[in-house]
């Protein structure tokens, strides 16, 4: 074959350059377009589960257990980033333009053993202002609840697995009893009946990831109410959730778990290694960056905590429901971003479990606001069916700062020696009773109840600096041998774990 000549005509060549020109304007527009258009970017799902109608057969608890089992099927199958709330937003102007927001509202019924699962929704890209919100109603047949999560996801907006229900027992009297452990899981002084309930329920169907995930999640919390139990029931809870992501690997709410139990045992390594690998294959997943964000604080990590709830914050709606109680910001100084996400949560743990008034109380102490401290862990300690620990440490400080030191010294020695001898979990909560010692002025106390913190895997650096409670002790030798050894740990820590690391998604 002859060779062809090379392009010599300066209007063939001008031709090629106005021809490369154009494809290339075009595909830099086209990629504009998509950007715009939000196609490369997340599905972000508002999730809302209001009360169920007066004629639903089911109460409010149970309502958003089945939107928990919705936001694990999205999350699982679909990829979004899934926050759930309890009430449609009144203003719906910030979700206005936005081509990857979808509003979805869940209506379930319970007929008999039969579920219904009617819904509506809207794209953020069709909210118009001073329009009504065109709202798309879907009203699927009921039947057995497996059918009724089928027909759902088969008129769900966008696809999200054909078959989405490999999370759902096929048998209803199951499927039942998943809801009513879920729905007990909010309630804590029901945690005995739900678990029962969810061991019969992993019974019955060992094939169903959703009640293994239930099952761990409860013995989680149980073990939280219960540390003499923690090392005799860790291995069960772990074997629980590793059954479920051998069912359905790759389980958000399961690798959440198992995070939380490997960062409360000191194990911050590991928490974090399996939640970088999880975030790998699910990057929309603010679950997973909340796990980061718990762990990277106890590690001392503050920039990677801060990241990851930047990057959280950037997937959920955090202006409508808080994700976490952010300590970081407490740590880092950011006390008016730390006190946002002490609200009140209708319906959450958070609210019932006395965190939330602790944590309030414990705030106005860092700030000197002793009347304001004082009135709200008397709040905290009065809570019926708070977690026991949260309880009882807040009647400890209600006790210090209404003068009573006699008593709170007690109660604190009483409740330090049902713990001693254990190698209890949560060294963040170690150095809590330590600041109680030091506001009693037991230095010798506080100093052992320290470093017990740090041998528990409590690692941030920063706040035993500059915690105003643990002052009393910056003078003392042991202290400094203390810090020492944090500067260390921390180092590796940081070594092992650079902020890069969160950008690789």
């Amino acid at each position: 074959m002859p060779k062809l000549p090379p392009i010599r005509s300066p209007r063939a060549l001008l031709f090629l350059g106005l021809a490369f020109l154009l494809l290339l304007g075009g595909g830099s527009g086209l990629a504009w377009l998509l950007a715009r258009q939000g196609v490369r970017a997340p599905l972000r799902v508002l999730l809302v589960t209001p009360a169920p109608e007066p004629d639903a057969s089911l109460d409010g608890a149970q309502s958003r257990a089945i939107g928990a089992l919705i936001q694990d099927h999205l999350e699982l199958y679909g990829g979004c980033a899934v926050t759930s709330v309890t009430e449609m937003p009144t203003d719906l102007s910030p979700f206005r333009g936005q081509a990857r927001t979808l509003l979805l509202q869940i209506n379930p019924r319970r007929r008999g053993g039969d579920l219904e699962l009617a819904f509506q929704y809207v794209w953020g890209k069709d909210l118009a202002k001073g329009v009504p919100a065109p709202w798309v109603v879907r009203k699927p047949l009921g039947g057995n609840p497996s059918q009724a999560f089928e027909a759902f996801f088969r008129a769900f907006p966008q696809t999200v697995r054909a078959s989405g229900t490999g999370l759902v027992p096929r048998s209803a009297p199951i499927f039942w009893d998943l809801i009513q452990s879920g729905a007990w899981r909010l309630q804590n002084q029901r945690l005995d009946e739900a678990m029962a309930l969810a061991e019969q329920a992993t019974r019955r169907d060992p094939d169903c990831a959703s009640t293994w995930v239930l099952l761990g999640n409860l013995r989680y919390r149980w073990m939280l109410n219960s540390p003499a139990a923690f090392r005799q029931v860790q291995a069960d809870t772990e074997a629980h959730l590793q059954r479920a992501l051998a069912l359905a690997p790759g389980h958000p709410r399961a690798i959440f778990l198992i995070s939380l139990i490997k960062t409360d045992n000191g194990n911050q390594r590991e928490a974090l290694d399996l939640l970088l690998q999880a975030r790998r294959r699910q990057p929309h997943n603010p679950t997973f960056l909340t796990g980061i964000a718990y762990a990277a604080r106890g590690a001392g990590l503050l920039p990677l905590a801060r990241r990851a709830m930047d990057l959280r914050d950037a997937l959920a709606f955090t202006s409508l429901q808080p994700q976490a109680v952010d300590i970081t910001c407490l740590y880092t100084g950011e006390l008016p971003r730390f006190e946002a996400s002490l609200q009140e949560q209708p319906g959450h743990l958070r609210s019932t479990s006395g965190v939330l008034p602790f944590y309030r109380g414990y705030l106005a102490l860092v700030q000197g606001d002793r009347e304001r401290a004082l009135r709200e862990f008397r709040a905290a300690a009065d809570l019926d069916h708070g977690y026991p620990n949260i309880l009882r440490l807040s009647g400890i400080f209600e006790l210090i700062l209404d003068g009573r030191k006699d008593d709170a010294w007690q109660k604190l020695r009483e409740y330090d020696q049902e713990r001693i001898g254990m190698r209890e979990p949560d060294g963040e909560f170690t150095i809590r009773l330590a600041e109680a010692y030091a506001l009693m002025g037991d230095r010798a106390s506080a100093m052992d109840m320290a470093s017990r913190a740090f041998a528990r895997g409590f690692g941030c650096t920063a706040w035993y600096e500059r915690s105003p409670m643990l002052e009393p002790l910056r003078g003392l030798p042991k202290w400094k041998a203390l810090m020492q050894h944090l500067r260390e740990r921390q180092a590796l820590m940081e070594d092992r774990f650079p902020i890069g690391l969160l950008e690789d998604n």
